[in-house]
């Protein structure tokens, strides 16, 4: 009996010293995660005084490492379908460079290669890239071949003026996103996306579209927006060609002489004034809606910056009198010939110009009718 009990406790013992967990178990888990970075083979490095380092960096990105590459929404534009992209990359050929910014400065070498591993973001190829991805999901082993210029310590500012200036002749790349990455540098812009995005009393709070494509409930775009800012200011900031440039350019001389809060006011002035004439919250179909018009809003704006009656003494502030307002409201927008002028352009502008004029002066008297700053420079 006693050596049946003492055979037992020697088997548990045994099982005990079997089941104790061995020395390299008690050790914290092995992290098989691969860690983020993206590999550059056969970097070379070039001079690049535009840079932040004033250097480049030269090479063709390992595949396996496309999917670290960062996308800042800020200024990119949202991935899309692009079948010759992916049709490119499907047949071995090899597609223009990308740009990358490094929002630091951490790199390895390993041989030829370099090993980036601070955050890297796209600045210019996205589309690429995406499309690359899209096909590394459904063959994993294709040869994807893409070459990039790497940028180091850059920040979401630089990158996206980078971005301007790769794409500003691209027609592919809307204006308004043009506008929107311009913002930074130009305070008046600065104010319309803040009217347009914060300001909850302004008539087009969240209906302006600032991004690639117009979404739904946006009435105008952010270039439409900026246009009739510089229609109305345009016996301040003067009306040159209509690029982004160049609306830019004469809404920071605007800003310059009448300040950044009188610019804010008068726009919110302006449109308000649209608003009570013809609701904007009653709008269902944006086609039919010629008070929304770029050419309407235009000539508009035009028609207010070119009478001193509508400015104070200083001529900086919008001031539109209740008998100027309840007349302006009349003005019959519906009209078959208005919506066809307010949807073109060309000489239409000049004859939209004219009938507005023409209304706000009917049933005047003689010595209450408009008289524009060109009237009475004449006069004089």
């Amino acid at each position: 009996m006693d050596r049946t009990i003492r055979s037992s406790m020697e088997r548990m013992k045994m099982l005990k010293m079997v089941s104790k967990p061995a020395e390299q178990d008690e050790r914290e888990p092995i992290d098989t995660r691969v860690p983020i970075h993206v590999r550059i083979i056969n970097g070379a490095l070039d001079s690049d005084p535009s840079s932040p380092a004033a250097i480049v960096l030269q090479g063709r990105i390992d595949p396996n490492t496309l999917r670290f590459l960062k996308v800042d929404n800020e200024y990119q534009r949202p991935l899309g379908d692009r079948s010759d992209i992916f049709d490119a990359l499907r047949e071995g050929k090899v597609v223009p460079n990308i740009e990358i910014g490094v929002r630091g400065q951490n790199f390895e070498t390993e041989g030829n290669d370099v090993v980036i591993t601070s955050p890297c973001y796209i600045i210019d190829g996205w589309q690429r890239v995406g499309n690359a991805l899209r096909l590394l999901e459904l063959i994993p082993d294709h040869p994807v071949r893409i070459f990039a210029s790497v940028h180091f310590g850059t920040d979401q500012i630089w990158e996206r003026h980078r971005f301007n200036a790769l794409n500003k002749n691209v027609k592919k790349v809307s204006p308004n996103l043009h506008m929107r990455n311009m913002r930074d540098s130009n305070d008046a812009i600065l104010t319309l996306f803040g009217l347009s995005n914060s300001d909850k009393s302004f008539p087009l709070f969240k209906k302006v579209g600032w991004s690639q494509n117009m979404q739904r409930g946006q009435l105008i775009s952010a270039l439409v927006l900026a246009k009739s800012a510089m229609f109305l200011h345009g016996h301040k900031g003067g009306i040159g060609s209509t690029n982004v440039e160049s609306v830019s350019a004469s809404l920071t001389r605007t800003i310059a002489d009448i300040s950044l809060p009188k610019f804010r006011s008068n726009v919110s002035s302006f449109f308000k004034l649209v608003d009570d004439c013809w609701p904007l919250n009653v709008i269902e179909y944006t086609r039919t809606a010629s008070q929304i018009k770029s050419t309407f809003l235009y000539e508009l704006g035009r028609v207010l910056s070119r009478h001193p009656v509508f400015w104070d003494e200083a001529d900086r502030t919008l001031q539109i009198s209740a008998d100027d307002r309840r007349k302006l409201a009349k003005f019959p927008i519906n009209d078959p010939q208005v919506a066809a002028l307010a949807g073109t352009g060309g000489k239409a502008r000049n004859i939209l110009y004219q009938l507005i004029v023409d209304h706000m002066n009917s049933g005047r008297r003689e010595n209450n009718r408009l008289v524009s700053r060109f009237e009475q420079i004449g006069k004089k």
